[in-house]
């Protein structure tokens, strides 16, 4: 249903004053104004219903979700592009539908302009998308509508806490495989999506693919050989309040998925060169989200430096200095000798609490989620250093378009 803006309000109110004025003065020339501007806003209204009718027949929707079958609870995350034409004159804003069985909202966008967020499945069965929110207005009228027909694609949740016989790669009967346990002790089933270039062949999982007659991989846990460590960078300021939300929520369905899907997970919560908290090897989702609890960009205590740490300079004074001139090999070879020095007696006091949370973690990959705010990132650096001298693999997850660190062996977008 239309509503009136206030301009139509007040056109109303002054053809409802003439029309009372012609009434007590049996004024014809009040008569036809007031008659003229109510025939104004029924035009006006007809041309909105008309020009809105045309814009959600041009509806066009493009949306991914990186997992189609997964567990219940655990986070996915959705990228949608929703494009129709926009009358002249009309001001259009559109916004995803999720799932009515979802946690977590898509924020509002112009049209054409891709939009990734994050939601939560919380009920098991067969569901889709609620389809777009339109939120239209011009100068005399504003409405909102849902268009349903855009659910595609569907998701296929399978209830938390069923545990498969681990019968081997696509073995078992119903759904209990999603929960099944692999060959390899930690490693689990996290959820399943379609096949892209590139995918491991040896993840093809053939029952689902037979199901849904299309190639499905499976996608694991982690690694195999002790529980994940998530790693949280808090910004030091607060920012764009939705881009904290959903790195809130990336990072708590993170933990509370890793301590569902293993046996474990370590967390650890930096602010800066300052480890705010660090929980090792819970299993408890309760104790994982009570540290969690009140997560907000935080200033921290010990000032920012940008010493990268022993390992860097460890790195930088084993510089090879073949094919180089005189003056050159000598300048290198100086200022190797100062590098190294500096790399033996730096306390690196942060580094040093990173390598002690590490041993006692004993994981074979960090997940460092960050916003990358534009500033000082020497933290990360010596944090990823860190890892890599422990042969760990460095997951960087951030926004889209903040860039990468260096020793980060993937990046993936929050």
């Amino acid at each position: 249903m239309i509503r009136p803006t206030r301009t139509s309000g007040g056109i109303a109110a002054l053809a409802l004053a003439l029309a009372v004025t012609a009434l007590l003065l049996e004024n014809p020339a009040a008569a036809f104004a007031a008659g003229s501007l109510a025939l104004f806003l029924l035009w006006r209204g007809w041309r909105f219903e008309s020009d809105l009718a045309a814009a959600a027949t041009s509806l066009e929707v493009i949306r991914t979700v990186d997992r189609t079958i997964l567990r219940q609870g655990t986070a996915a995350t959705v990228r949608v592009q929703i494009n129709l034409t926009v009358p002249p004159g009309m001001d259009i804003r559109v916004r995803d539908v999720p799932p009515a069985v979802a946690v977590g909202d898509a924020p509002p966008s112009p049209p054409g302009r891709a939009v990734t967020y994050t939601i939560r499945l919380m009920a098991p069965g067969e569901t889709s998308f609620g389809g777009v929110a339109i939120e239209a207005a011009d100068t005399f009228f504003t409405t909102n509508l849902v268009c349903r027909r855009s659910g595609a694609p569907q998701i296929r949740v399978f209830p938390a806490g069923t545990v498969g016989d681990g019968r081997g790669r696509g073995a078992g009967s119903g759904d209990t495989e999603v929960d099944r346990r692999m060959a390899i002790s930690g490693q689990s089933i996290l959820g399943f999506r379609p096949y892209q270039t590139g995918d491991d062949p040896n993840l093809i999982d053939w029952k689902i693919t037979a199901r849904r007659d299309t190639l499905y991989v499976r996608q694991m846990t982690g690694l195999s050989g002790g529980a994940p460590l998530i790693a949280v960078d808090l910004p030091g300021r607060a920012g764009d309040p939705a881009a904290f939300a959903r790195f809130s929520m990336a990072v708590s369905g993170a933990v509370e998925g890793a301590i569902s899907a293993r046996d474990g997970c370590s967390l650890l919560i930096v602010a800066g060169p300052e480890i705010v908290r660090f929980l090792p090897r819970t299993t408890e989702i309760r104790e994982a989200l009570a540290a969690l609890g009140g997560l907000a960009p935080l200033e921290p205590r010990a000032p920012l430096y940008r010493a990268p740490g022993p390992a860097v300079l460890a790195a930088r004074a084993r510089v090879p200095r073949q094919g180089r001139g005189e003056e050159e090999t000598a300048y290198l070879a100086r200022l190797c000798g100062a590098l190294s020095a500096f790399a033996g007696e730096n306390p690196a006091l942060f580094a040093a609490a990173v390598r002690t949370a590490f041993s006692v973690a004993e994981a074979r990959e960090v997940r460092v989620y960050s916003l990358l705010p534009p500033g000082d990132r020497s933290h990360l650096i010596q944090l990823a250093g860190e890892a890599k001298i422990r042969g760990m693999r460095v997951v960087l997850k951030a926004p889209a378009g903040t860039g990468t660190l260096p020793g980060v062996d993937t990046v993936e977008v929050i």
